[in-house]
């Protein structure tokens, strides 16, 4: 459960078409056969913390969340954040994408925390050699209609998920205080290739043995 019981929801962001993957990313076992999917490992890392699962996708993969369409209005992983916070019944929302590995609940639990403490952020997140991480991240249920009213403004349609949330009111964490939490920025570790992938499955190697990432 989230500090002090405080309603959480979950969401993750499996949409799109895995295109550079060549394969459906959610679906891979990770880091082998037999093991759990890229989804289910996300859900059984942070599902704990939450009161909420919502699954930004075409299917649930066979998980108990509750399934969220894209909004076609918004291109990319920003569909599937303005729908789910949208259809969120918690204030909230801990946003996560499906090709992240090693989701760190330290990471959680600390982001959640700095958001019940600055409640009139939209967002609170990580900042990583200068850029916002908004892929792992807790975003209030309002930043819905704050994303909307962004992209209706003129020369904003179209506008991607890391442009979008600057105009959010931010809780920027820096890297002193998060790596306290995710000391190797696991969490940050996304397969959107082939390539990542075998990399990320030979970092998988490393934690198991004990050694850095």
């Amino acid at each position: 459960m989230p500090p002090a019981g405080a309603p959480l929801t979950l969401l993750i962001l499996a949409g799109g078409m895995s295109s550079r993957m060549g394969r459906d990313k959610a679906t891979i076992p990770f880091p082998g056969e037999g093991s759990p999917s890229m989804v289910a490992r996300v859900e059984l890392a942070l599902g704990p913390l939450a009161t909420e699962c919502l699954l930004a996708a075409n299917t649930t993969y066979g998980l108990g969340c509750r399934l969220v369409l894209d909004d076609p209005e918004y291109p990319g992983p920003l569909g599937g954040l303005v729908a789910g916070l949208a259809a969120a019944t918690s204030e909230l929302v801990l946003a996560v994408a499906v090709d992240t590995p090693f989701p760190a609940r330290a990471l959680a639990q600390g982001l959640i925390e700095l958001a019940l403490q600055n409640p009139l952020s939209e967002l609170t997140a990580a900042s990583r050699q200068g850029r916002i991480e908004p892929l792992f991240a807790v975003y209030r249920r309002r930043a819905a209609s704050r994303l909307r009213e962004i992209q209706q403004l003129p020369g904003e349609r179209g506008v991607s998920l890391r442009l979008a949330i600057t105009r959010l009111q931010t809780t920027e964490v820096a890297e002193s205080t998060w790596r306290s939490w995710d000391p190797g920025a696991t969490s940050f570790i996304n397969c959107n290739t082939p390539e990542e992938l075998d990399a990320a499955r030979l970092a998988a190697l490393g934690l198991d043995n004990g050694g850095p990432t």
